[in-house]
């Protein structure tokens, strides 16, 4: 099994994984599945599971060869995305007119990417309660060499894959 590097500040509650051998292996039992590619990536991601420890919250995600998973002490959102290809005229499907305009002033590598993953990851957080990932207000605040921070998510591009992870809420006083 490979970690994946992510930011310092990310990782006691998130872990993101690649090449595990065998995963079958770290089970007793499995449930049933459709396909071989649903029950691997249940696999993987309840194996990055594992590495983080108990927590009364808990995110999952997929994509391609990586899983990832999150931990909190309150909700928490993850979203793994492999780094691909995708026409950005499919941003009206998950992203508002302001979200789309801040997308076009970025210039990092893959920026769908990058806000497809906010909106998963915070979509995630909310335990899914919003119906559409368009619904889900993000105001980007700064982009960096390797990702973008928005006002409640951080993404993170390494290797071939970006990954977002909500940002932990402070407390107001």
């Amino acid at each position: 099994m490979k970690r994946i590097r992510l930011p310092e500040s990310w990782r006691e509650r998130a872990i993101v994984i690649s090449d595990v051998d065998d995963p079958e292996s770290w089970f007793t039992t499995l449930p049933e599945f459709k396909t071989e590619k649903r029950k691997r990536e249940w696999m993987l991601s309840r194996i990055a599971a594992q590495q983080l420890g108990d927590a009364p919250y808990r995110s999952l995600s997929q994509s391609g060869r990586y899983a990832g998973a999150a931990i909190g002490d309150e909700p928490v959102g993850i979203d793994v995305q492999v780094v691909r290809d995708i026409d950005e005229r499919a941003t009206h499907l998950f992203l508002s007119d302001d979200e789309f305009a801040s997308m076009q002033r970025c210039t990092i590598a893959h920026r769908i990417i990058h806000f497809w993953c906010a909106k998963e990851a915070a979509w995630k957080k909310r335990g899914g309660e919003i119906a559409t990932l368009k619904k889900i207000a993000l105001k980007l605040k700064e982009e960096t060499a390797s990702g973008l921070l928005f006002d409640s998510v951080e993404t993170f591009a390494t290797e071939d894959v970006v990954v977002a992870l909500t940002t932990l809420t402070r407390p107001t006083s």
